[in-house]
């Protein structure tokens, strides 16, 4: 095997006794000088291979409990390279931890309520079943799942529900809802109503509270009542007088004198004002992108061929698909040196030579230095078509250092975009220390669009910085960052982010058609309003 590229003479040896044993003597010295709980400590925010290694070897922790008395015993403060900052970062860390903990991931959840409601469509009796709550909304993280249903009769719908396979726990079985732990571990409650509930208790259980109880103190001004059962006018003593007909959501709002609001603005963030005097925006659609600027090759870190990423797109019906490999600074990810940038060039006009309908764009996913140089030349990135730039290291800069670089690379009138700007993973890791404000000021300044980044681990920039951005004239981008064919499909989670921050298709670039797309990158920044 030693002949073999990348292998040398001792993982020769060790492969060939896996081979031949079926077992590795060093993989379980390994398994026995490190126990099993210290990968738990990595689950803390902030706290990474080298120093759980080092809270194992100099304070002999094993466990996240072990890590907490330490810091707050002040002992993680005297241990070389961390300190003071440190500690108090894992004490964070530790916190968020446990915030976390009754919360999932969108990524995760949307699809398990998507799921679950397809087969509740199916139970026997049942009319109509639809998702509600923070999923319905498109929350970046959720609690737990909502599913209503209409049925004649709910005994069977219950039965069936709670003998699905994959339920861990039957937290709760009643006539009109059950509540069950699925082995993920989300909790998923289930409400039957009556035909004529459905649409109310819908919108109900969609939420959220705050929208709830400006709509229920609405209706009281105009002497209705509404809630889960259905919207009813009231006489003057406050008895029923009659319900009201409703079809669909639209006869909600329209009975209490508003335009339709979609269930992602349903936030008491002004949207109520704005459905009274009907200026709720027509909010961007998943079927409006055109194409994704910012994904990944083999060229990088990714897992598919340049061909294999087009012919993905090609098949969601993209008209174009940028391959933005990382730069040379991120050598841990590949990335790529003018010279190689240059030779995946010449691959992706080969590859733009068999098609009329369709375009790879060369791009690069360039690192903004430490003091805000471009991580490549300006004649390089003034050759491509379309430039993102990411910051990737520096974390732990102070806020006006961070800050200052982001605004240094949008200075650069061949940066097209920042990608994830304020740099959090959800659940994870903290945003940076970045004065969003400024950056949003330089973008409108300097022409720079914003990306939404659409991994579900990212959601980046926020909902409220969406609109934020927006409102000062700044230009989005709703981008993947994908790193294998298959995640192009979460474009539709960074859909959702920009539809909770009132984006529309005129906001966002990549709605632009193939030929529209490259005349607007073709002309200079401080044109393209």
């Amino acid at each position: 095997m030693a002949e073999l590229p990348g292998i040398g003479k001792s993982l020769a040896a060790k492969l060939e006794e896996l081979l031949d044993t079926g077992r590795l003597v060093y993989l379980e010295r390994l398994r026995d000088e490190v126990p099993e709980s210290l990968r738990d400590l990595m689950a803390i925010p902030g706290v990474g291979r080298r120093t759980a290694s080092l809270l194992f070897k100099e304070l002999h922790v094993r466990s996240i409990e072990e890590v907490e008395a330490a810091a707050r015993a002040h002992r993680i403060r005297q241990l070389p390279r961390l300190g003071v900052k440190t500690e108090q970062r894992i004490l964070h860390g530790l916190q968020r931890l446990r915030s976390r903990t009754s919360r999932t991931n969108l990524g995760l959840a949307l699809p398990v309520a998507e799921g679950l409601t397809d087969l509740v469509r199916r139970f026997p009796g049942v009319n109509r079943a639809e998702y509600a709550g923070s999923a319905r909304r498109g929350e970046e993280t959720v609690g737990d799942l909502d599913i209503v249903a209409s049925a004649g009769d709910p005994e069977p719908v219950m039965e069936a529900f709670c003998a699905l396979p994959f339920v861990r726990e039957v937290l709760a079985k009643g006539p009109t809802r059950s509540s069950i732990l699925t082995q993920l571990g989300l909790q998923v409650d289930l409400r039957v109503v009556a035909k004529d509930e459905f649409v109310t208790a819908w919108h109900h259980f969609t939420g959220s509270k705050e929208h709830n109880v400006r709509l229920r103190g609405l209706a009281r001004d105009l002497g209705l009542k509404i809630n889960e059962y259905g919207v009813f006018r009231q006489e003057s003593g406050g008895a029923e007088e009659e319900r009201l007909g409703v079809v669909d959501e639209t006869d909600i709002y329209a009975a209490l004198g508003l335009s339709y609001i979609p269930p992602e603005l349903r936030q008491d963030t002004g949207e109520v004002e704005a459905a009274a005097v009907g200026t709720i925006p027509d909010l961007i659609e998943l079927a409006g992108i055109k194409g994704d600027l910012h994904c990944h090759s083999d060229w990088s870190d990714g897992v598919n061929t340049i061909e294999q990423m087009a012919r993905a797109a090609r098949e969601r019906g993209y008209e174009y698909l940028a391959i933005a490999d990382h730069s040379q600074a991120l050598a841990m990810a590949g990335g790529l040196t003018p010279e190689k940038l240059g030779n995946q060039g010449e691959v992706i006009r080969r590859l733009n030579a068999r098609w009329d309908d369709f375009r790879l764009l060369r791009a690069i996913e360039v690192d903004i230095l430490g003091d805000g140089r471009m991580d490549l030349p300006d004649e390089v990135l003034a050759d491509l078509d379309y430039v993102t730039a990411s910051i990737h290291s520096g974390f732990r800069q102070d806020r006006e250092r961070l800050t200052s670089r982001i605004e240094a690379a949008m200075r650069s009138p061949h940066v097209d975009a920042i990608s994830h700007p304020t740099g959090r993973l959800i659940g994870r890791r903290d945003s940076y220390e970045v004065d969003i404000d400024r950056i949003i000021r330089q973008a409108a300044r300097t022409g720079t669009a914003l990306e939404v980044n659409a991994s579900p681990d990212r959601l980046d920039l926020k909902d409220q910085h969406v609109r934020q951005a927006i409102a000062s004239g700044v230009k989005i981008v709703i981008n993947t960052d994908a790193h294998e064919a298959s995640r192009l499909a979460e474009m539709r989670f960074g859909v959702l982010t920009a539809r909770r921050g009132w984006a529309t298709a005129a906001d966002v670039i990549n709605t632009k058609g193939g030929s529209e797309l490259m005349d607007w990158l073709s002309r200079p920044k401080d044109q393209r309003r």
